[in-house]
């Protein structure tokens, strides 16, 4: 379907229900993809701020780390490059934003370091942790998302086991917004989204794996009305 010029599409029934409210959306942005220019996220903020009554930007810095010591680099190294990555896109996001006045009251923008005090967030995320290892339709289609990941980063040739290990914590940082969104952020109904599809969203919210979506949470592919290939 299409929505003032951008291209929506929700996974499922349920989830269409949740676009439909028009509640809550959670903003998942990628460090170090050029897929996030200026242009193009002052031009999701501004839908968005039109269609949802609450936004919530989220950045990966903490977790983007695990992605660069799986790339070899050493733990302070890794920290030190996701810091960068993720104060660049920060500031993009708070320049896109401000050239439309700033987030409203409602709207926020957080690193994901800083869920970490949050109990709901930390809650889940364990719950994710545990079922990523423990159930094999989740560990496959996180396997081949890391793989994907750690290509799209450089990496040339097959990740070894202990890559996937370390590298897959980035992906298992992110589950919590997939699945339980509306309860991190209080509210009744919550829309993730991200511009292209996502395997692991496609299993989560297909009911073929043992992570359930929390009623009320909703997924969907959203594009940009000048949305390409671009990763």
């Amino acid at each position: 379907m299409i929505s003032n010029g951008f291209s929506v599409e929700p996974l499922t029934t349920s989830c269409r229900e949740v676009w439909e409210s028009r509640r809550h959306a959670v903003f998942g942005v990628s460090p170090g993809n050029s897929y996030f220019n200026v242009d193009r996220l002052r031009a999701t903020l501004d839908w968005l701020q039109t269609e949802f009554k609450q936004i919530d930007v989220i950045i990966p810095d903490s977790a983007l780390k695990h992605t660069f010591i799986a790339l070899g680099y050493d733990e302070g190294k890794a920290a030190k490059k996701a810091r960068s990555e993720t104060n660049v896109l920060r500031n993009r996001v708070l320049r896109a934003w401000t050239d439309l006045d700033g987030p409203r009251p409602t709207d926020g923008l957080h690193r994901m370091s800083e869920l970490s005090a949050n109990p709901t967030y930390t809650e889940v995320l364990a719950h994710c942790a545990h079922l990523t290892a423990a159930d094999p339709v989740l560990a496959d289609a996180s396997t081949e998302m890391t793989k994907e990941v750690l290509a799209a980063k450089g990496l040339v040739g097959d990740a070894t086991p202990a890559q996937i290990t370390e590298a897959k914590n980035y992906l298992i940082a992110e589950l919590p917004f997939f699945v339980s969104s509306c309860r991190i952020f209080d509210v009744d109904a919550s829309l993730n989204f991200y511009h292209q599809p996502l395997p692991l969203a496609n299993v989560i919210f297909s009911d073929t794996s043992a992570l359930k979506p929390d009623p009320g949470q909703g997924y969907a592919t959203i594009r940009p009305p000048e949305h390409g290939d671009t990763r």
